[in-house]
């Protein structure tokens, strides 16, 4: 491709590792969950997102509760 990227597979039980090695006990045409694509270097885990940490936001009250003397004055 232009920009690089590679194009991800659909997945299928053609292209599946348990499939490949025939290791799936699920019959039917469709891919479940345990779906992992096969590569040449074996079994691999799934990319997983990256953590990644916000900047802190300044605290802003939405709402604040009046102190107790308000309270008293309120009520006096």
């Amino acid at each position: 491709m232009a920009d690089g990227r590679t194009r991800a597979m659909k997945a299928s039980c053609e292209n599946c590792f348990f499939d490949e090695h025939h290791l799936c006990a699920i019959s039917g045409s469709r891919p479940c969950s345990t779906f992992r694509p096969a590569h040449p270097d074996g079994l691999r885990p799934p990319k997983q997102l990256r953590f990644v940490f916000r900047q802190e936001r300044s605290l802003q009250v939405a709402f604040a509760f009046p102190t107790a003397q308000e309270q008293v004055a309120l009520h006096a």
